[in-house]
């Protein structure tokens, strides 16, 4: 990870905390290994045809109430297909998100998420940096009272990257753990 995403990730994880799992108050971390989808294109690179990767997402998070929670962390989006001349496009840097969750049947819930993000983009023919909107959808299952497993899908709409718009999701499975 670059000096340029170490202090606002220092930052973004003082702000959300570190540690807790879902349905109860407190601090808690996780990690997910993910898999990109470059479904636009940057800055001519990749767009509609998926992505190769792994990418991954580190996050700390903190329950204010049991089921609405503030989350901050690092994503790397791997990275996209070449597109026939060699180029591709990758993205990563450090995002904090509202995360609600509801228990809908014992140690299985449904979340969504909505925050903001700050990346670092860079193909082929150059780099950029851009804010982010990012939305958010899964499920966690409660392992135990401190361990849980998430599956999710998570999306990014980059708002002036390259002078673009684009568009970039990431289906990620991990884990959380609570102190």
């Amino acid at each position: 990870m670059s000096t340029r995403f170490a202090k606002p990730l220092v930052a973004l994880s003082l702000l959300a905390g570190i540690g807790g799992v879902a349905h109860a108050e407190g601090l808690y971390v996780g990690g997910a290994l993910s898999a990109p989808n470059y479904s636009s294109q940057i800055n001519g690179f990749g767009g509609g045809d998926g992505g190769s990767g792994p990418g991954a997402k580190l996050y700390g998070g903190y329950h204010v109430t049991p089921n609405l929670a503030l989350e901050g962390g690092y994503f790397n989006l791997g990275r996209s297909h070449s597109d026939g001349t060699g180029g591709t496009a990758k993205a990563q840097g450090v995002f904090l998100d509202g995360v609600a969750s509801y228990e809908f049947v014992p140690k299985w819930s449904v979340l969504g998420s909505v925050g903001v993000a700050q990346a670092h983009l860079k193909t082929s023919d150059g780099s950029d940096d851009s804010p982010a909107l990012k939305v958010g959808a899964g499920l966690q299952y409660d392992l135990s009272r401190t361990t849980s497993l998430r599956v999710g899908y998570d999306r990014y709409r980059f708002t002036n990257a390259f002078d673009a718009k684009p568009y970039v999701g990431q289906t990620t499975l991990g884990a959380n753990f609570a102190f």
